[in-house]
């Protein structure tokens, strides 16, 4: 059974607003509790190598690779770059004008694979607050950006 991680946000800012907070990959080490620092060129295929915060712990390295970009609307990535069955990771960020003008913010993670237990009981919860947290000072910089 995969390990699903989901929040749904509405932001106080517009579509192009959000993106470019989600996209600013070299910004994330002023905003994001979760991704302390981040490189990417938003590109499927291109890697996106991350500096992730599990709970009180040191930065951990994770590479991951862009598997889909609609510009503006939706990017996701995955690890590894290649299907296994012991564990595999997806990401993805959803974005959704809303009839208001603010946006409608989708994340989703998911872990499948037959390590899947294990990892659950080990990093299950920091998981699932580091991607609160990222979800919600995500929305916190773009409501910031929309104010200026």
């Amino acid at each position: 059974m995969p390990l699903i991680i989901e929040h749904d946000f509405t932001v106080a800012a517009n579509q192009h607003q959000l993106w470019h907070v989600l996209t600013d990959f070299s910004q994330y080490k002023n905003w994001n509790p979760f991704v302390v620092d981040c490189e990417c060129e938003l590109a499927v295929g291109n890697e996106i190598i991350m500096q992730v915060v599990m709970g009180k712990g040191k930065p951990r390295r994770q590479v991951e690779y862009i598997s889909k970009v609609e510009e503006g609307i939706h990017f996701s990535y995955t690890s590894p770059k290649k299907s296994t069955f012991l564990l595999r990771s997806y990401r993805s960020h959803g974005l959704q004008v809303l009839a208001d003008g603010n946006t409608r913010y989708q994340s989703r993670f998911e872990l499948h694979g037959w390590l899947i237990p294990i990892l659950s009981r080990l990093l299950g919860s920091s998981l699932e607050q580091g991607f609160s947290a990222m979800g919600s000072a995500a929305v916190a910089e773009a409501e910031r950006i929309a104010q200026l």
